[in-house]
């Protein structure tokens, strides 16, 4: 499983890659899910980053199949 920072950097560079690349997009990305801070397992934290990078993926993925 990945590093919360390498997580972390892959949300980032996958969001920059939709401003850049598909900025109509934007408006379909959620705020980061904030819940994740308030757990204590680390586990449980990066299951939610990755969580949120799939799904950025998947808007990414789905609109360039389309589009």
């Amino acid at each position: 499983m990945e590093s919360q920072n390498e997580l972390n950097e892959n949300i980032r560079l996958t969001t920059i890659k939709i401003q850049e690349e598909h900025p109509e997009l934007i408006k379909y990305i959620d705020e980061i899910p904030r819940n994740f801070l308030l757990k204590t397992e680390k586990e449980v934290n990066n299951k939610a980053l990755k969580d949120y990078l799939d799904s950025l993926n998947k808007i990414l993925e789905t609109y360039s199949k389309e589009h």
